[in-house]
């Protein structure tokens, strides 16, 4: 949006000394709009109140200290170290890294490795023994050897005895950079050479590519292992339901009456799209994948959770570059892969901080220190030079002591083979050190996005660490006033009369009418059913849910053994009255947890109103109609 109309710099609010203008509450109004479901609270007006009412806690914290807290400080140091990481990586990102990680996005790889384990710091010998046992692995192969076998013999990844080194199928972000580098970039069936990641040295062998499946999504109906009615036999059931479908009835209508998977059902077993390997059953998801028209319906199958029967909703390919890269781009900024680009990061910055004098500085410490290294030998003693200007980093000086600390630590730690190499590394880490010091301590100048996001976590914590002490801490510890809320709000807190009902579905009319007729004569109803099933080949289900009054598929007044057979779709359902349970109030104890929270907001509200009342909060209603004129557009 273009603010120019609007006014963006047009003071909105204010709520005592802290001035709002509207690009300030424009920007948060517009980040959290789809965060707000309730369509008045959504309009300009009705957020302002709430912003009010953020503005006031937000104050108060500020009033109260909480800023001051250890504690407070801690978390915000924390948080920003972490944010700041990746403000950093965001420059670092290049549009090859981004296209790479796509290209591998769209073509999985299948391979297998051999891993021998060796620490990041480990000594040259053991770094040279895990180098030669892998090259003793690798030539083995190449000769012929099965990989398995050799896997099995050298590999130190336990998994290995299992799968002989094979990692299945994987994509770009599946594996830590530097492996998934080595495997996309050796031919298929060829053996890499030894390479190095975290984990120690890995040789890696390309087995299969494939162009990468994407998404499916589905609609299941399962029916859960174990069964509160224990004559319902899980693997009967979910066939009866195949059978129904296969007679014509909707899915849909069976999810939602007998899939046990309840968050589904209400949705007609439909769930989120998904890719391979990101569910915990393989089995399901290869299913899920083998399915090849929109509508079409798996056989019976089983999982650790129970009997499912699958239906495609739809098949999602892999995204095209342009609808991915915003995606990828986030994703290479946290991952590994972006470090290789740090050395970009370190010219913008020399660039950006006027940064000219490391020629010089290599030149006096290489006269300083000693070619042959002499662990004696005390170097720096020139207090004259030391105390002069090195280097400068925006408003930070450094000295030449100041370097020449840095290169003590290190010379005073190991012997160095060659002065020339030591002195230009050690200089330029300190220069690089410096240089992302100085830019992390002053991002909130360089990127107004960084400064925003500090400022809204800031004012998150105190929000939190004020409610807390304020109200959740009280909530807990005021039992009496938590007892009066109950009884004064009594009403709330009363459960719904339900109805227990035997629910039998058979997709043949003249099934549901002998069961109807031989049950209201007084037959046992599972004495019925299993005449029924032996009689008829047509499928038949039976079981019990609960319903309340708005749900009842019957209407009128309801009692105890009334039945009723009704048409549902293609199927015909007798409903029979089991029980009733009546509506009860139910104890402080049983609904504790509803009660504690809405009290808990009780005393909010109480709080908020409080501060409300004991501040000077002032609208500009010019500019605040301007703004609901803009958004009626």
């Amino acid at each position: 949006m273009s603010f120019v109309s609007l006014g963006q710099q047009e003071v909105l609010l204010k709520v005592n000394n802290d001035e709002v203008t509207t690009a300030d509450f424009v920007r948060v109004y517009e980040k959290n709009l789809a965060l707000i479901n309730d369509a008045e609270e959504n309009s300009p007006e009705q957020y302002l109140d709430l912003y009010i009412d953020y503005k006031l806690k937000v104050q108060e914290a500020y009033r109260k200290g909480l800023h001051n807290k250890a504690s407070y400080k801690k978390e915000i140091a924390s948080y920003r170290t972490q944010l700041a990481k990746d403000y950093l990586n965001d420059v670092q990102v290049t549009d090859k890294l981004v296209e790479e990680a796509y290209n591998r996005t769209k073509n999985e790889l299948r391979a297998r490795h051999i891993l021998v384990r060796v620490r990041s710091d480990a000594l040259p010998k053991d770094t040279l023994a895990a180098f030669t046992k892998l090259l003793e692995a690798r030539k083995r192969i190449v000769a012929g050897e099965d990989f398995a076998s050799i896997a099995r013999k050298y590999s130190e990844d336990p998994s290995a005895k299992q799968n002989g080194g094979d990692l299945g199928w994987f994509k770009a972000f599946k594996m830590v950079y530097p492996f998934e580098n080595a495997a996309y970039t050796t031919k298929v069936n060829e053996v890499s050479q030894p390479f190095r990641t975290s984990f120690g040295y890995h040789i890696v062998q390309p087995t299969a590519s494939r162009i990468a499946q994407g998404s499916v999504q589905v609609a299941h109906i399962m029916i859960a292992l174990k069964q509160k009615d224990s004559s319902i036999i899980a693997e009967e059931k979910i066939k009866e339901v195949r059978a129904l479908l296969a007679k014509g009835a909707a899915f849909e209508t069976l999810a939602l009456n007998y899939s046990d998977d309840k968050n589904s059902a209400k949705k007609g077993g439909v769930l989120s799209a998904f890719e391979k390997g990101q569910l915990s059953s393989s089995k399901f998801e290869n299913t899920a994948f083998d399915l090849n028209k929109v509508g079409d319906i798996s056989e019976p199958f089983k999982t650790k959770f129970g009997w499912h029967i699958l239906k495609l909703i739809k098949k999602n390919p892999v995204l095209s570059f342009e609808k991915m890269k915003p995606s990828l781009t986030k994703r290479v900024t946290k991952d590994s892969r972006a470090r290789v680009l740090s050395r970009e990061l370190n010219t913008r910055l020399r660039e950006q901080y006027k940064i000219t004098q490391e020629p010089e500085i290599i030149s006096y410490f290489t006269s300083v220190l000693p070619e042959v290294y002499d662990e004696k030998l005390n170097v720096f003693t020139d207090d004259n030079a030391l105390s002069k200007e090195a280097l400068k980093v925006g408003d930070q000086v450094y000295t030449y002591k100041d370097i020449a600390q840095a290169l003590e630590k290190k010379y005073r730690k190991a012997p160095y083979v060659s002065r020339d190499y030591f002195v230009k590394r050690e200089v330029e880490n300190f220069v690089n050190n410096a240089l992302i010091t100085y830019h992390k301590l002053h991002l909130e100048e360089q990127d107004s996005d960084f400064g925003l996001l500090i400022k809204e976590y800031k004012e998150g914590l105190l929000l939190f660490d004020l409610l807390k002490t304020e109200i959740w801490d009280k909530a807990q510890k005021d039992s009496v006033g938590l007892n009066t809320f109950y009884v004064n709000n009594i009403e709330r807190y009363k459960a719904p009369q339900t109805f227990t009902m035997r629910v039998f579905t058979t997709s043949q009319k003249k099934i549901a009418s002998t069961y109807l007729k031989r049950n209201t004569q007084g037959e046992n109803s599972n004495s019925v059913l299993s005449v029924l099933k032996k009689k008829h080949d047509s499928p038949i289900i039976v079981t019990l849910k609960d319903y309340v009054q708005e749900d009842l598929p019957m209407s009128g007044i309801v009692r105890i053994g009334d039945k009723e057979l009704l048409k549902e779709g293609e199927n015909y359902v007798v409903y029979e009255v089991v029980s009733i349970n009546k509506a009860m109030t139910n104890t402080l104890q049983n609904v504790r947890g509803q009660v504690m929270s809405d009290y808990q907001k009780f005393l909010e509200d109480t709080f908020v109103n409080r501060l409300r009342e004991d501040s000077n909060i002032t609208v500009n209603k010019t500019v605040l109609n301007k703004l609901i004129s803009r958004y009626n557009e």
